[in-house]
């Protein structure tokens, strides 16, 4: 089982309601969309997977260990989002990283089975994965 998360390039809706609308039109257009990850989702993408490889990077004694559930990871990223799916078994340790280092960089994460919205600039209980 995985638990999936979507990184957004700014700007998204300031209501919650509002943004997960706006990504439910965006999602129509990522599995589309040919070009090349933006800069900033790229750059999100190598700290990422330098912090936990990629599924396609690890020796096949570790692949059970791993935190991303699909591989290449790169190609989950677009030009405006990327879609990622993290393994349950890893969440609660990696999470807090996760979205702290897409926040830091700029990108809102949406959490698609938490039902939030994490945007940049909010706080981020690591605790509890969750918005305050």
């Amino acid at each position: 089982m995985s638990y999936s998360l979507v990184f957004a390039r700014p700007p998204i809706p300031c209501d919650d309601d509002e943004a997960f609308k706006w990504l439910r039109k965006q999602l129509d257009a990522y599995r589309s969309d040919s070009r090349p990850p933006h800069p900033q989702l790229k750059f999100l993408h190598d700290v990422l997977t330098d912090e936990y490889p990629c599924l396609c990077d690890l020796s096949d004694e570790l692949v059970n260990e791993a935190v991303w559930c699909s591989g290449p990871l790169i190609d989950r990223f677009s030009h405006d989002l990327a879609v990622v799916s993290v393994a349950f078994t890893r969440l609660e340790e990696v999470m807090p990283f996760i979205v702290a280092t897409a926040l830091g960089m700029g990108c809102s994460v949406f959490d698609l089975q938490g039902k939030m919205v994490y945007r940049p600039g909010g706080m981020f209980d690591v605790s509890r994965k969750r918005a305050v």
